[in-house]
């Protein structure tokens, strides 16, 4: 994968490992990132498409693992306000249909205080090769499962109100927290 050539296979472990307490992680995909959680983590995911959760399901089984996985849509958390500490998203910000709306559902369901934690390819920085994603993406979309090449996702983040923090970033990959900055949280 594209990702582990620049981050290492070690990219899904350091987006999760350390979390602890009540912990959403949204398009949970097959289940990747379930063997990196560590023991103190209470789960639950979602999975917008059911072929793939009922995937992630068989991977928590073997796994051991006790976890939660619903099929729903980011932008529809089936979640009650303020339920997890920390929302995991790895490769999701390109293909949600809204990214303001999932957002506001994340914080949502976010605890006071709570982060979302993210690794999600962006809009690169060069003028030129942004042109170029933005040329792609309408082609792209239609075989890749709505993935945008060209989501400034860190801007947006900014613009709806997070405050993010860049852990890495390696050519359009990025790894990130982000907190609301909201006098409320």
């Amino acid at each position: 994968m594209f990702s582990q050539f620049l981050f290492g296979p070690s990219w899904r472990e350091n987006l999760v490992a350390p979390l602890t307490g009540d912990v959403l992680e949204i398009g949970i995909g097959g289940g990747a990132n379930l063997p990196f959680y560590g023991g103190q983590v209470r789960l639950a995911a979602i999975e917008p498409h059911e072929g793939r959760a009922e995937e992630a399901r068989r991977t928590a089984a073997r796994l051991g693992l006790a976890v939660r996985i619903e099929t729903a849509a980011a932008e529809q958390l089936p979640f009650p306000d303020q339920s997890f500490d920390h929302v995991v998203s790895s490769l999701v910000f390109c293909s949600v249909s809204e990214p303001a709306l999932v957002l506001a559902e994340i914080g949502r369901v976010l605890k006071p205080g709570g982060f979302l934690h993210l690794y999600e390819h962006v809009r690169p920085r060069s003028p030129a090769i942004a042109a170029l994603f933005s040329f792609v993406t309408p082609g792209w979309r239609k075989i890749a499962h709505n993935c945008h090449l060209d989501r400034p996702t860190v801007e947006t983040l900014r613009a709806c109100g997070w405050q993010v923090t860049v852990h890495s970033r390696r050519w359009v990959l990025v790894r990130m927290t982000a907190r609301q900055v909201d006098a409320n949280a």
